[in-house]
């Protein structure tokens, strides 16, 4: 069984595991542009980050320098992991999954709008299938699992 403190760090360990990969990733390509490698995971594996802030519509007014997701996601996210850890105050930690799972959703919105057309009205499940969308899947359920052992000692320490 696994240990409810360590599964409530999943997702937003998850969440900012991955942001850091992606912005190293992209900041490997920018230093070595012919690696067929690293276009493979700038354009297939991480480009839902590159859609998640924009199919909200705040990718504009946040940053364009790339760091928007870094800067407003990853860091607040790892700054509450830090407080609720060092203070050993579980609210902080609840905030950290619930927003590493609110986060998640938007990347997986992202991959579905970066393989497929929103305006369009068809859905087919092989827009679904890629490696953007297999990594926002597995974020989604870590945080999801996160959120559900956040929400569950709160209850327990509600009612119990």
């Amino acid at each position: 069984m696994l240990d409810n403190d360590k599964l409530q760090l999943a997702g937003p360990i998850g969440v900012i595991t991955a942001v850091i990969c992606a912005k190293v990733g992209a900041h490997a390509l920018a230093t070595w542009p012919t690696s067929s490698f690293l276009w493979y995971l700038n354009l297939e594996v991480f480009q839902s980050f590159r859609y998640s802030l924009d199919g909200i519509g705040v990718g504009e007014w946040l940053s364009s320098d790339g760091l928007a997701q870094s800067t407003w996601i990853a860091a607040p996210i790892a700054a509450l992991v830090c407080l609720g850890l060092v203070l050993k105050i579980r609210l902080p930690l609840a905030i950290a999954s619930n927003g590493s799972f609110i986060y998640s959703i938007l990347l997986l919105y992202g991959s579905y709008t970066a393989t497929h057309s929103v305006t369009s009205l068809d859905f087919e499940l092989s827009d679904l299938w890629g490696p953007s969308t297999i990594l926002a899947a597995a974020i989604v359920v870590a945080s999801l699992m996160s959120s559900i052992v956040s929400h569950r000692s709160y209850w327990r320490e509600i009612f119990l």
